[in-house]
């Protein structure tokens, strides 16, 4: 029924997908058409949802296919993080390889994927903390860890797209955004001082125009070094906020 709601979705928008019974290799690319889209932890309706999908997200083939409750089922390769996941061939359309990352593969600036990369690497050894979560327990690609992830990749990053109570509509927007150069190396140079654990950037849900939305602003736990990320980023022209359980620092670019 879930299914088939979605498929029903597909069609009043005029979205045409499905690669069921098409030739479809390890490590091809695919991309979701379709809004809310439950990618599952194996190939049934009654599988668990590891994470909620939207139009252009794009994942390779990780080499399972299986037919179950009328779909054919196709696992896609880290899909949240390190997930390995199921979707329905009704609701995926083959695409480049370019296209696949876990974000878009719209051009962003060089300096930004070299922030992201020297964050990521911060966070492998430990010096920082990219949270594989959000707070709301939504699954999706647009954690701080992914999107820093795809970025040091040359993607886009990943927004989410669900609802809360701070924007009940539209909510969280989806799709895709270019992280700020100055967002980046605002934390890359908090993480160079020391350890920061930083929790959303471009994901979860916030005020229905919320600065996380264009990539330019970011949430971290304080920590004991509140009035330190407050000052930072002041001084980098940015507009900083206690919000009591993490530090709100947002950029105009």
């Amino acid at each position: 029924m879930e299914t088939a709601l979605c498929i029903f979705m597909l069609f009043l928008a005029g979205v045409s997908a499905n690669i069921t019974g098409q030739h479809v290799t390890t490590g091809e690319c695919v991309c979701v058409a379709g809004t809310n889209v439950n990618a599952r932890t194996s190939a049934s309706l009654s599988a668990s949802v590891g994470a909620v999908l939207n139009t252009g997200d794009c994942f390779k083939i990780h080499g399972g296919i299986l037919t179950h409750d009328g779909y054919t089922w196709y696992q896609l390769s880290h899909v949240s993080g390190t997930q390995n996941l199921w979707v329905a061939g009704t609701l995926l359309n083959k695409a480049a390889a370019s296209s696949c990352s876990g974000g878009s593969s719209g051009s962003c600036t060089a300096t930004a994927k070299s922030l992201a990369c020297q964050l990521l690497q911060m966070h492998n050894s430990g010096k920082v903390h990219l949270w594989d979560r959000h707070p709301s327990g939504v699954h999706d690609n647009a954690y701080a860890l992914n999107n820093i992830r795809d970025t040091c990749n040359g993607h886009q990053a990943s927004r989410s797209h669900y609802t809360c109570s701070e924007c009940r509509s539209p909510g969280a927007p989806g799709g895709h955004v270019c992280l700020s150069e100055t967002l980046l190396r605002y934390l890359v140079d908090l993480g160079t001082h020391g350890y920061i654990h930083i929790n959303e950037i471009a994901g979860a849900c916030h005020s229905c125009h919320s600065y996380h939305y264009r990539g330019t602003a970011v949430d971290i736990d304080p920590g004991s070094r509140k009035h330190e990320l407050i000052s930072k980023c002041s001084s980098m022209g940015g507009w900083p906020n206690d919000e009591i359980n993490h530090i709100h620092c947002q950029f105009n670019h």
